[in-house]
């Protein structure tokens, strides 16, 4: 009697987990609003972590002439515990593929120049294109690819 109580909770529990994980795969399928807008990488030593900015969140200061209706903004930092990441020249290494073609970044506003811990926005503008999109940063010791199914709004 034991024995087939425990089977039943055994299976039972196992069905829990697999639904939870699977309302956790269908989350990041959807767009920015709904999936982690959130992304992050190792490279070389670097780690790269970029995010979307939205309407939702804090723009932060040194953005204004960036409307969220024109541009896709996103924050990237990079972090190493060797190296000097200001040799990086972040603008001129990113680029955002889209559905449609590549979009060189319009701007980088930089809010740290760390040797070390660099941080700042890379600014784009919008298109109207639709699926993946996947940010490429090309450094020193290789290529990050952040990559999302859409961009924000």
């Amino acid at each position: 009697m034991f024995r087939g109580a425990l089977i039943v909770a055994l299976i039972t529990t196992g069905l829990l987990a697999l639904a939870c994980s699977s309302d956790d795969d269908e989350a990041a399928t959807g767009s920015p609003e709904t999936e982690d807008a959130s992304r992050s990488e190792s490279v070389g030593g670097i780690e790269v972590e970029a995010t979307w900015l939205t309407a939702d969140g804090d723009i932060g200061e040194g953005l204004d002439a960036y409307s969220l209706d024109e541009f896709l903004l996103v924050e990237v930092k990079l972090d190493t515990h060797s190296g000097d990441l200001g040799t990086i020249d972040i603008e001129s290494s990113s680029r955002l593929e889209t559905s449609v073609g590549t979009v060189e970044p319009e701007a980088w506003v930089a809010s740290s120049d760390d040797a070390h811990h660099r941080a700042g926005v890379l600014v784009f503008e919008r298109d109207e294109s639709a699926g993946p999109v996947r940010l490429i940063i090309e450094l020193d010791d290789g290529t990050a690819e952040l990559a999302w199914d859409s961009p924000p709004g």
